[in-house]
């Protein structure tokens, strides 16, 4: 029994000091002085969804759970098409903002400070319902609201990461215009690839995302690859998610079912 417990705080111990390296916050400064501390020795990381921007309307910033399984049971209904192509219509009718708008103005400075900064997305690739490029709209998204991670890579083509293996061939991960899309690829295998590929060792990584799985996973590769890291889990729009209105939210997704049209709040709420 005494051998089990030493065990066990063996790896207690063990996980605290592989993931030591991350905190949590929902406040921006927080983020902002943890970047003006960093030199161009280090790789600075931002996720998309929910980190640098987010939908508009309250049914989606809860994290599309309502949404998916709305999309779940017109899969089963009506099949997977049907069901991609209204996720697809969704997502290139709805609108977006900035979780905060100083993040874009914080983006430039550090590119223009001359450190490399990479976006890192879960986000599939190629076609998708009604999206004939699912890379090209979400680049598309975050110039609209004034992000431009290709300053930072002008002089990297873009490239499908063929060496890191893949269960199927045409889902490998993609860097493209300074993003780099996993494909389904857990987010550190990614951006080993990535930096493989870019042949490049950053002295330091620090990285900006929502979930707490993709923070472990590229500080996991971090420590193997002998690199510091420092993870901000960022959770302002977590934190601010309110009940959802599941009147509007069941119009939204009566309307977008029928007639194939993504009504916001503010239509959705002028209905009688």
């Amino acid at each position: 029994m005494k051998i089990v417990n030493i065990i066990l705080a063996i790896i207690v111990v063990y996980s605290n000091i592989c993931f030591a390296n991350i905190i949590k916050t929902n406040d921006f400064n927080i983020i902002e002085n943890k970047i003006k501390t960093v030199n161009t020795d280090t790789l600075v990381i931002f996720d998309i969804d929910h980190v640098l921007l987010q939908p508009k309307d309250q049914l989606l910033k809860s994290y599309f759970e309502e949404f998916r399984k709305f999309i779940k049971e017109i899969e089963l209904q009506a099949g997977k098409a049907m069901a991609d192509e209204l996720y697809s219509l969704m997502l290139t009718q709805v609108q977006i903002e900035p979780v905060d708008k100083k993040m874009i103005l914080l983006v430039n400075k550090i590119q223009k400070n001359g450190i490399k900064v990479l976006a890192l997305t879960h986000c599939y690739t190629k076609p998708f319902g009604k999206i004939s490029s699912i890379e090209d709209w979400r680049i598309q998204d975050l110039k609209n609201l004034g992000y431009y991670f290709d300053k930072s890579w002008s002089q990297l083509k873009n490239a499908e990461l063929k060496q890191l293996l893949s269960k199927n061939s045409k889902k490998f991960p993609m860097f493209k215009q300074g993003i780099v899309f996993t494909n389904g690829h857990s987010k550190g295998d990614a951006l080993k690839a990535f930096l493989n590929y870019a042949t490049l060792k950053p002295k330091k990584i620090l990285f900006i995302d929502d979930k707490m799985a993709f923070l472990e996973s590229v500080e996991t590769f971090a420590h193997k690859a002998s690199i510091e890291f420092l993870g901000i889990e960022y959770t302002a729009v977590k934190d601010s998610i309110v009940p959802l209105n599941k009147e509007r939210a069941k119009l939204q997704l009566n309307v977008l079912k029928t007639k194939h049209k993504w009504l916001s709040d503010q239509e959705a709420d002028g209905i009688k």
